[in-house]
């Protein structure tokens, strides 16, 4: 059920209508951020997730650099449920250089937003290494750049909303954070990162039950599952250049600084995709495993 709470009565009832018709949906803007934590006092007890997103001057996180970092503590429970949580922190900075005006169209933001600006890098490592998880829709992306700029983080464990998150089984057709949200009748102002992380909170505390479960449970508590679960990297080191497309289709991705495809599965999966190798002509498929504290690098 959609929590309407923060929207106009007489609104929300022409909306109720619309939706009535047929052929119509109605998508509702996410409620502006609010904090639900005491004012006084210890934090909630319980799992610290932080939130993050960042907005970059490119997609290469080793030579490019961040120009705005958002991120939300979210508190929660044994049983999944959100105990507590923070407004979405955010800061600017000045990548001295000029922006790709690309950068500018997606973000909104110029050289004259961002001048002179700075991150608190001690409030933000602070945030982040209090986390017991790191979230982010598209967490391979942001941990690059997070583990550079702060490398005393590195070894965090880190989800991804995007990709650990079964959507499809879900009955979601994308996995675009804005499609996502669409799905279940929100929308919000995308591509700056405290706009981002409160929708990403938002989405993630959508109750579904899911084909098979018996209980309504929020998408966090799956993430939070999922990214618990061990899994196995299984990699085709000194596979032919022949090969290349059999093992792209197959849903292997390619490890650039180690020149090797790989894929990562369930421990169950892995004496399957072995065998699979074998009789591809492949060489002898090695193996490593993957937590949380590895996964997305």
């Amino acid at each position: 059920m959609l929590n309407t709470e923060h929207l106009p009565p007489h609104a929300e009832a022409l909306a109720a209508e619309l939706e009535a018709q047929q052929g119509y949906r109605v998508l509702r803007r996410v409620p502006r951020p609010y904090a639900s934590l005491p004012h006084l006092g210890p934090a909630p007890d319980g799992t610290c997730i932080a939130i993050i997103d960042t907005e970059t001057t490119g997609l290469d996180s080793e030579n490019d650099v961040i120009i705005e970092l958002a991120i939300q503590l979210v508190f929660v429970g044994d049983d999944g449920e959100v105990i507590g949580h923070s407004m979405p922190h955010s800061w600017l900075e000045d990548p001295e250089r000029e922006l790709d005006p690309r950068i500018s169209m997606v973000t909104g933001l110029g050289a004259q937003h961002l001048r002179g600006q700075k991150i608190d890098d001690d409030f933000a490592r602070g945030l982040l290494d209090r986390a017991d998880l790191i979230v982010a829709q598209n967490a391979a992306f942001d941990v690059g750049f997070i583990e550079r700029r702060y490398p005393d983080l590195a070894g965090k464990a880190w989800a991804c909303s995007c990709s650990e998150v079964d959507w499809l089984r879900l009955g979601f057709e994308g996995r675009s954070q804005s499609a996502l949200l669409a799905h279940v009748g929100w929308f919000s102002d995308a591509h700056r990162a405290a706009a981002d992380v409160w929708a990403l909170h938002w989405l993630l505390q959508h109750r579904q039950r899911a084909p098979g479960e018996r209980e309504v449970r929020t998408h966090l508590a799956r993430l939070i599952e999922a990214s618990q679960q061990p899994t196995v990297m299984v990699q085709a080191e000194r596979a032919p250049f022949s090969k290349k497309e059999l093992l792209r289709a197959r849903g292997y991705r390619w490890n650039a600084p180690k020149k090797f495809w790989e894929i990562e599965l369930a421990p169950e999966r892995v004496e399957h995709e072995q065998v699979w190798g074998y009789r591809h002509g492949l060489p002898a498929m090695t193996t490593r495993p993957v937590t949380a504290r590895e996964r997305h690098r």
